[in-house]
Protein backbone atom coordinates (compact mmCIF):
# COMPACT_ATOMS: atom_id res chain seq x y z
CA UNK A 1 0.00 0.00 0.00
CA UNK A 2 1.98 3.40 -0.81
CA UNK A 3 0.68 6.09 1.28
CA UNK A 4 0.76 9.95 -0.48
CA UNK A 5 0.76 13.30 1.41
CA UNK A 6 -1.26 16.20 -0.34
CA UNK A 7 -1.52 19.62 1.14
CA UNK A 8 -4.49 21.29 1.22
CA UNK A 9 -3.25 24.72 3.33
CA UNK A 10 0.07 25.68 4.82
CA UNK A 11 -1.36 24.57 8.01
CA UNK A 12 -3.56 20.99 7.09
CA UNK A 13 -1.98 17.88 5.53
CA UNK A 14 -4.04 14.80 3.86
CA UNK A 15 -3.05 11.08 3.61
CA UNK A 16 -4.51 9.45 1.49
CA UNK A 17 -3.75 5.61 1.20
CA UNK A 18 -3.31 3.98 -2.20
CA UNK A 19 -4.79 0.34 -2.54
CA UNK A 20 -3.17 -0.16 -5.71
CA UNK A 21 0.18 -1.01 -3.94
CA UNK A 22 2.62 -3.66 -4.47
CA UNK A 23 1.46 -7.06 -3.73
CA UNK A 24 2.62 -9.36 -0.80
CA UNK A 25 4.64 -11.92 -1.55
CA UNK A 26 4.17 -14.83 0.59
CA UNK A 27 6.97 -17.81 0.45
CA UNK A 28 5.72 -20.80 -0.40
CA UNK A 29 5.82 -24.30 -2.45
CA UNK A 30 3.04 -26.63 -2.90
CA UNK A 31 5.45 -30.47 -3.03
CA UNK A 32 3.17 -33.40 -3.84
CA UNK A 33 2.94 -37.17 -4.67
CA UNK A 34 2.71 -36.97 -8.48
CA UNK A 35 2.95 -40.06 -9.34
CA UNK A 36 3.12 -43.68 -7.29
CA UNK A 37 3.71 -46.91 -9.25
CA UNK A 38 4.08 -50.56 -8.66
CA UNK A 39 5.03 -53.10 -10.86
CA UNK A 40 5.35 -56.76 -9.38
CA UNK A 41 7.37 -59.50 -11.23
CA UNK A 42 7.95 -62.85 -9.82
CA UNK A 43 11.84 -62.32 -9.13
CA UNK A 44 10.96 -58.58 -7.14
CA UNK A 45 8.60 -55.78 -7.03
CA UNK A 46 9.68 -52.04 -8.83
CA UNK A 47 8.45 -48.66 -7.27
CA UNK A 48 8.50 -45.77 -9.23
CA UNK A 49 7.62 -42.42 -7.65
CA UNK A 50 8.11 -38.58 -8.81
CA UNK A 51 7.45 -35.99 -6.66
CA UNK A 52 6.14 -32.24 -8.30
CA UNK A 53 6.40 -28.67 -6.91
CA UNK A 54 4.33 -25.85 -7.36
CA UNK A 55 3.56 -22.85 -6.11
CA UNK A 56 5.14 -19.74 -7.16
CA UNK A 57 8.74 -20.93 -4.89
CA UNK A 58 11.48 -23.61 -5.32
CA UNK A 59 10.64 -26.52 -2.27
CA UNK A 60 14.09 -26.33 -0.40
CA UNK A 61 15.37 -29.57 1.13
CA UNK A 62 12.89 -31.88 -0.12
CA UNK A 63 12.77 -34.97 1.19
CA UNK A 64 10.81 -38.43 0.92
CA UNK A 65 9.47 -40.90 3.19
CA UNK A 66 8.80 -44.77 1.74
CA UNK A 67 7.42 -47.40 3.84
CA UNK A 68 8.05 -50.10 3.14
CA UNK A 69 5.77 -53.81 3.30
CA UNK A 70 5.81 -55.72 5.75
CA UNK A 71 8.06 -58.94 4.44
CA UNK A 72 9.61 -57.15 1.44
CA UNK A 73 13.47 -56.82 0.90
CA UNK A 74 15.66 -53.83 -0.36
CA UNK A 75 17.42 -54.92 -3.88
CA UNK A 76 17.81 -51.34 -5.13
CA UNK A 77 17.80 -47.76 -3.92
CA UNK A 78 17.82 -44.55 -6.06
CA UNK A 79 20.93 -41.99 -5.62
CA UNK A 80 20.43 -40.23 -2.23
CA UNK A 81 18.19 -42.32 -0.48
CA UNK A 82 19.15 -44.52 2.62
CA UNK A 83 17.19 -47.70 4.50
CA UNK A 84 16.36 -47.82 8.20
CA UNK A 85 18.59 -50.24 9.80
CA UNK A 86 17.28 -53.74 9.44
CA UNK A 87 17.40 -57.10 11.68
CA UNK A 88 20.09 -58.51 12.42
CA UNK A 89 18.79 -62.07 11.45
CA UNK A 90 17.74 -60.85 8.27
CA UNK A 91 19.46 -57.42 7.48
CA UNK A 92 17.83 -56.54 3.84
CA UNK A 93 14.24 -56.05 5.37
CA UNK A 94 13.73 -52.80 6.29
CA UNK A 95 10.56 -50.71 7.52
CA UNK A 96 11.38 -47.35 5.47
CA UNK A 97 13.43 -45.67 3.13
CA UNK A 98 14.61 -41.54 3.37
CA UNK A 99 15.54 -39.95 0.40
CA UNK A 100 16.47 -36.81 0.19
CA UNK A 101 15.47 -35.30 -3.14
CA UNK A 102 17.22 -31.74 -2.61
CA UNK A 103 15.54 -28.42 -3.77
CA UNK A 104 12.88 -28.41 -6.50
CA UNK A 105 11.98 -25.12 -8.75
CA UNK A 106 8.71 -24.63 -9.07
CA UNK A 107 6.88 -27.06 -11.53
CA UNK A 108 9.66 -29.09 -11.37
CA UNK A 109 9.81 -33.03 -10.96
CA UNK A 110 12.06 -35.72 -9.32
CA UNK A 111 11.42 -39.36 -10.06
CA UNK A 112 12.35 -42.08 -7.44
CA UNK A 113 12.55 -45.48 -8.36
CA UNK A 114 13.58 -48.61 -6.10
CA UNK A 115 13.13 -52.46 -5.88
CA UNK A 116 12.19 -54.77 -3.42
CA UNK A 117 11.73 -58.24 -2.77
CA UNK A 118 8.41 -59.36 -3.65
CA UNK A 119 6.18 -60.02 -0.21
CA UNK A 120 5.80 -63.26 1.19
CA UNK A 121 2.58 -64.28 2.75
CA UNK A 122 -0.91 -63.83 1.23
CA UNK A 123 -2.88 -60.95 2.70
CA UNK A 124 -2.60 -57.52 1.04
CA UNK A 125 0.64 -55.44 0.73
CA UNK A 126 0.43 -51.84 0.59
CA UNK A 127 3.74 -49.21 0.14
CA UNK A 128 3.27 -45.76 1.31
CA UNK A 129 4.96 -42.17 0.44
CA UNK A 130 5.08 -39.46 1.63
CA UNK A 131 7.02 -35.77 0.56
CA UNK A 132 7.70 -32.67 2.61
CA UNK A 133 10.51 -29.81 2.27
CA UNK A 134 11.45 -26.75 4.64
CA UNK A 135 9.35 -24.62 2.37
CA UNK A 136 5.63 -23.71 3.52
CA UNK A 137 3.04 -25.98 2.02
CA UNK A 138 -0.06 -24.69 1.20
CA UNK A 139 -1.76 -27.76 0.44
CA UNK A 140 -0.03 -30.53 2.67
CA UNK A 141 -2.90 -33.00 1.57
CA UNK A 142 -1.56 -34.08 -1.35
CA UNK A 143 1.85 -35.32 -0.09
CA UNK A 144 0.87 -38.73 0.51
CA UNK A 145 0.09 -41.72 -1.48
CA UNK A 146 -0.16 -45.49 -0.89
CA UNK A 147 -1.06 -48.46 -3.23
CA UNK A 148 -1.09 -52.16 -2.88
CA UNK A 149 1.13 -54.73 -4.86
CA UNK A 150 -0.32 -55.95 -7.74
Amino acid sequence: MRLTLKRLSPLLLFVAADPVGPKQQVWQADIQIRTLEITRTKAHVDVRVVVYSENDDEAQNARLLILLPVGVGLERLAPGCAAAPGPSMVPSLRAAVVCDIGGIPNRGLREVALTTTPPTGPSPKRFAVFTYSSTPDPVPGNNYAERTIP
